[in-house]
């Protein structure tokens, strides 16, 4: 009911004249609904917004709990794209993080996914969790490749367990060390690359022919809260208890996060959003060099002087010298047009150390020795 009263709300702010492109369903597992709440979830937004005929449609699936029945719906409702919570696929590192689904369940998903004709399927694996190895690891990738999944996340394991409840009981005694961690990114390149997939930003990968890829060509690769994305320039509008909301060259709104208080924001009549931040001049123009960056592996100066009608030279004089440094170290490669390309593999791997560089909110020495800050607007 409150997401519902939500979506009402945000379409008589928008109204219809603004098309929807892309609807993704995450922040948790969304098919742990029923068919019929999520059938008028779906049913509602097509009520209040226009949604173009050639819109990505996503969900993200949990495995162990999304039937046929539910995946029947999905498809006559229109979704195109499935995302898969994999982790691992190893068992002994399953029961440990208590996620347990054997490649057997994912392969009959898969299948099933595949023969109702939904048009790309993405597997989320993350390295670094605890009771990982090299030959864990290089297993669960070898068991990924034979299922052939259109893209593929492969995230490092953010260790946060005052934020995330079923972190808590983990053994974080038996997590790799970094250079375990690194070793497992580096074999997860050469693995992926080999076997046929494109490496696309900090940590995705997709198949030549995928729109993933294809953005990442073109240059219209994005990367927002949900990762790597194609459609570049569109705002982010959030429905839901703590969700994001990024508007392009505006700012970030926040909806608050406990539920109750969201329920009773909205039956009272009011508004979820319980925080923001507008963004500055300055905000959007190192979010355009970090984008460049995160998503193309190099910044151009000159369209980011055709852009914002700057002198980069002279707006980031700092920051070059910097840069300089980090070239003479093989991170970067500078071009005699200023260009600034990422090398391959150091500078990709180590490539949030060059963005630490062009981020007003981290300290200004954070491309050596690290920030704990979780938030920054720009990155």
């Amino acid at each position: 009911t409150s997401v519902l009263a939500e979506l009402e709300g945000v379409s008589q702010s928008l109204g219809k004249a603004r098309r929807i492109k892309q609807i993704h369903w995450g922040g948790g597992t969304p098919t742990f609904l029923s068919c019929g709440r999520l059938r008028r979830i779906h049913e509602a937004i097509e009520k209040h917004f226009e949604i173009a005929d050639d819109a990505e449609i996503a969900i993200e699936l949990d495995p162990r709990v999304t039937g046929k029945e539910m995946l029947v719906t999905l498809r006559e409702l229109g979704f195109n794209r499935v995302s898969l919570g994999i982790q691992d696929f190893d068992e002994g590192v399953q029961r440990h993080v208590g996620r347990i689904q054997p490649f057997e369940m994912i392969d009959t998903m898969v299948k099933r996914v595949r023969e109702l004709g939904f048009a790309s399927i993405n597997f989320d694996l993350i390295y670094g969790l605890p009771r990982q190895t090299i030959a864990t690891i290089e297993r669960t990738i070898e068991d990924t490749l034979k299922l052939s999944p259109d893209r593929i996340a492969y995230y490092q394991f953010a260790q946060i367990p005052d934020k995330i409840a079923v972190q808590r009981g983990l053994d974080y005694n038996a997590l790799p060390d970094s250079e375990t961690k690194l070793e497992m990114f580096l074999r997860g390149i050469n693995l992926f690359t080999a076997g046929g997939y494109a490496f696309i930003g900090l940590d995705h990968f997709a198949k030549p022919n995928e729109p993933l890829a294809k953005a990442y060509r073109d240059g219209t690769l994005q990367r927002n809260f949900q990762g790597m994305t194609t459609g570049g320039g569109l705002d982010l509008i959030g429905i839901g208890a703590s969700s994001i909301s990024h508007l392009s060259r505006l700012g970030f709104l926040q909806n608050v996060r406990e539920l109750k208080e969201y329920n009773a924001r909205l039956q009272n009549g009011g508004y979820p959003i319980y925080r923001g931040k507008r963004f500055t001049e300055d905000d959007v123009i190192r979010q355009k060099v970090l984008s460049d960056l995160y998503c193309q592996g190099r910044v151009v100066p000159g369209k980011i002087e055709a852009d914002f009608g700057i002198t980069f030279a002279d707006y980031f004089e700092r920051e070059i010298g910097i840069i300089n440094e980090l070239a003479a170290d093989g991170l970067v490669e500078l071009k005699d047009d200023g260009t600034i390309i990422t090398t391959l593999p150091l500078g990709r791997v180590l490539i949030r150390t060059i963005g630490a560089v062009f981020d007003a909110y981290l300290a200004p020495d954070a491309y050596r020795v690290g920030d704990r800050q979780y938030f920054s607007t720009n990155a």
